[in-house]
């Protein structure tokens, strides 16, 4: 436990976190790279090159809410669960925390220009062994129980590419079953895998994490991914064959299905229909009925439609209410982008939960809409393609 003076001096760094914190980090992840230029195989460097500082910008949100809860530990550990499943997917173990501490506190000294012996260095020395800890036990907690499941490993395990299918211009599932021709272990809908990549065209390997796009009794794992302009993992994925060989760890993540919640309802933009479709279908072979469910598809168009024939399919073998909203062309429930009217016309159950994934802005904009026509944030569920931050509140669209 730390000392009621730890705490107390932590929380007086606060308003200098919140002033430098961003800049703090910026030179914690420079120094952690130049010192330990190996970690480079695990950390998503195109975060470090994202010129909006997204992993820089998410590490000081997290440091300053850690200052300011370190009395109330508690209150973190949803967050902690979130990062820790990250760390999970990726292969961060207990070695690599002194590294990180040892590199931020540095970074904090640099940027504040303190002495070696300040009270603030000591105690932020003290407060990061104690989260470092708290992380450590999580991640063994997660490890241990992949592991142990029928089916689970530890670490990475190469697969093979069984199938490949084009669902639209942009979007590939790919199919993977084990390498060594054994049993797989089961997920919830709403997880992902962690994929490490290697020839990307850097002498690092690329470890993404992808969402899960299926969910069942099946021996393989799809994920279905669009192919960014300059992303080095999804375009080799979209350039991989069937044969091909990658390696993944275990399915992880905290974006599950609420099973205490009255109704569910699902709100996609764009790729983000993958674990929003994979929860969907865990819901219905769980047996929550058909008319407890809702599932609102928003995409381009018709032709950039993610599933849409085994959407069509579910819609008609099960009866689920499914709603289609495209910003373009024809054949959908809504023209356009979501309005607070439409919702509200549609999301007639105000005490249903809703889970929604897609691009940041669409989720700020929904969000937002969905607070306004009476959903409180205990009821909002939402997945963030990489680094978490908060959702900015903008024009609707996917």
């Amino acid at each position: 436990m730390l000392s009621e003076q730890t705490i107390a001096t932590v929380k007086s760094t606060v308003p200098l976190l919140a002033e430098h914190g961003q800049v703090i980090t910026q030179v914690f992840y420079r120094k952690l790279f130049a010192n330990n230029p190996d970690l480079q195989h695990i950390f998503n460097m195109a975060n470090q090159r994202d010129g909006a500082g997204g992993q820089s910008s998410a590490l000081a949100d997290a440091v300053i809410a850690y200052a300011n809860h370190i009395d109330q530990i508690d209150v973190l550990v949803p967050a902690v669960m979130r990062i820790a499943s990250k760390h999970a997917s990726i292969g961060i173990e207990p070695e690599h925390y002194p590294i990180v501490g040892e590199n931020l506190l540095a970074a904090i000294q640099e940027v504040l220009q303190l002495p070696d012996d300040h009270d603030a260095l000591s105690a932020w020395g003290e407060a990061y062994g104690l989260l470092a800890q708290i992380f450590i036990d999580t991640e063994e907690g997660l490890y241990s129980e992949k592991e142990t499941q029928p089916g689970g490993w530890r670490g990475f395990r190469s697969f093979t590419i069984d199938k490949i299918v084009e669902e639209t211009p942009e979007v590939k599932s790919f199919y993977f079953k084990p390498t060594d021709g054994r049993a797989i272990c089961g997920y919830s809908g709403g997880q992902y895998l962690g994929i490490k990549l290697t020839g990307t065209g850097d002498r690092y390997d690329e470890i993404r994490q992808y969402s899960l796009s299926s969910w069942g009794t099946e021996d393989y794992y799809r994920i279905s991914v669009k192919a960014e302009a300059h992303g080095a993992a999804s375009q080799q994925l979209h350039q991989s064959a069937v044969g091909d060989t990658v390696a993944l760890s275990a399915p992880q993540g905290q974006f599950v299905l609420n099973n205490n919640a009255p109704k569910h309802v699902f709100v996609s933009g764009g790729v983000g229909i993958t674990p929003l479709y994979s929860m969907l279908n865990e819901a219905l072979e769980s047996g929550i009925p058909a008319d407890k469910l809702q599932f609102i598809d928003c995409c381009r168009s018709a032709e950039h439609q993610i599933f849409r024939a085994e959407l069509a399919e579910l819609q008609e073998s099960t009866g689920v209410d499914i709603r289609r909203a495209f910003e373009f062309g024809g054949g959908g429930d809504w023209s356009g982008y979501l309005t607070a009217d439409i919702l509200d016309q549609w999301l007639t159950d105000k005490t249903a939960h809703v889970y929604f994934c897609g691009p940041m802005v669409f989720m700020g904009a929904l969000k937002n809409i969905l607070n306004r026509i009476g959903f409180d944030d205990e009821q909002l569920h939402f997945e963030v393609f990489g680094p978490t931050a908060e959702l900015p509140c903008d024009q609707l669209s996917a």
